[in-house]
């Protein structure tokens, strides 16, 4: 028994906000259904290409059974809709309107089936003077005041710095799990499904906690945090790598002073201190005086590390053209319905004629002369 067993995921999602969401999906044993146009979606180009895969679609792509369908041709727009008949999601991220102007707009597929879940995320939501624009990742870290805020915590002085990791399309995706997981609960009491609309602006806004702080104090979180503090949190250098550790106000402060031996804190007896030591042993004396800490992990550190690997935060994919990788693991640890990452990413069309036979019921032939007709 998985989580979502029972669940069927109709994905026309690209890039990262949508396959994230439904990558969770997969994860907790949905059936999801990656329906791409026939040239494929964008990550699978996304350099560099190993063996033509690329490491994005790799990624995002585990789980998923990939068919393609060109939803602009009728027959093709047809069989989405056959599809819809039986599906409980469908997950998309494309420009508001994009699925109006094929046809398959909520208010088409609620038609189809009144139970249908209808996930939609973009950049500025389908309301709003914003609606048209257009959005990727660095968009909303911009346009959400993400972009500043981690200025203003680490280069004040500086220009706008962005995340080097995709977090304003990683929260909007995690985000619509949260809606749609809310919209099936609902449908259980009422059996209707719903629209969930989900921008990434709003996301972004919804997780910051610096605007409560800004409105209150004109002081962004980090800059309220640092008012506050005793002065010596933070990154550190030791005698031979970095380390990461926090002392909030009280009984952790208390201990790590008792450890120094001093009276005072001041930044230049802590940095004396770390200095002088190795990262393992500042990592060692603070975890045990109970200070929150950690060292400074590359990735290849992380991947080694025996937490990571006691939780199973790197799995092993068997990929038909790649052969074994390694990649992250499920980070939800269920007691009764565990969650498994480790299925590859299908290569492009490659279940066309499981899905299309198991759902819709054609044979192999017809499912050959969609393929010579262009519709697959």
């Amino acid at each position: 028994m998985t989580a979502l067993q029972g669940i069927r995921v109709l994905d026309l999602t690209h890039a990262h906000a949508g396959p994230i969401c439904t990558l969770y999906m997969a994860a907790m044993g949905a059936d999801v259904i990656k329906i791409e146009p026939k040239w494929g979606e964008m990550t699978r180009m996304f350099p560099p290409l190993v063996k033509g895969q690329s490491p994005y679609f790799l990624f995002l792509g585990r789980g998923k059974k990939g068919v393609t369908l060109d939803l602009k041709n009728p027959e093709g727009n047809d069989m989405f809709k056959e599809l819809v008949k039986d599906a409980d999601v469908v997950m998309e991220n494309f420009s508001p309107g994009t699925m109006d102007r094929l046809g398959l707009g909520y208010d088409v597929l609620k038609e189809i089936n009144p139970k249908i879940i209808y996930a939609s995320i973009s950049g500025f939501g389908h309301t709003g003077p914003w609606v048209n624009r257009k959005s990727f990742d660095p968009i909303a870290q911009a346009a959400s005041g993400y972009m500043w805020v981690t200025k203003d915590a680490l280069a004040p002085d500086g220009p706008p710095l962005q995340s080097p990791e995709a977090i304003a399309d990683t929260v909007p995706g995690f985000t619509a799990l949260i809606g749609i997981l809310a919209a099936i609960v609902s449908r259980n009491e009422t059996g209707r499904g719903q629209k969930v609309d989900v921008a990434q602006m709003d996301s972004m806004i919804g997780t910051m906690q610096s605007f409560s702080f800004w409105n209150l104090t004109q002081m962004s979180w980090t800059r309220a945090g640092k008012s506050g503090r005793v002065g010596v949190s933070g990154l550190r250098e030791t005698s031979d790598g970095y380390v990461m550790f926090a002392l909030p106000p009280g009984r952790i402060t208390d201990s790590f002073t008792a450890l120094l031996g001093v009276e005072e804190l001041t930044p230049e007896i802590v940095d004396g201190w770390v200095k002088e030591k190795t990262t393992d042993e500042v990592v060692n004396i603070l975890a045990e005086t109970g200070v929150p800490v950690s060292a400074v992990l590359d990735l290849d550190e992380v991947q080694a590390s025996p937490q990571a690997e006691a939780r199973e935060m790197f799995v092993k994919v068997d990929h038909p053209t790649m052969g074994e990788l390694v990649q992250p693991g499920f980070p939800i640890k269920f007691s009764e319905t565990k969650g498994d990452i480790s299925a590859p990413s299908p290569l492009l069309g490659e279940h066309n004629v499981e899905v299309y036979t198991r759902l819709l019921g054609y044979s192999a032939e017809k499912v050959e002369e969609l393929r010579k007709k262009g519709v697959i």
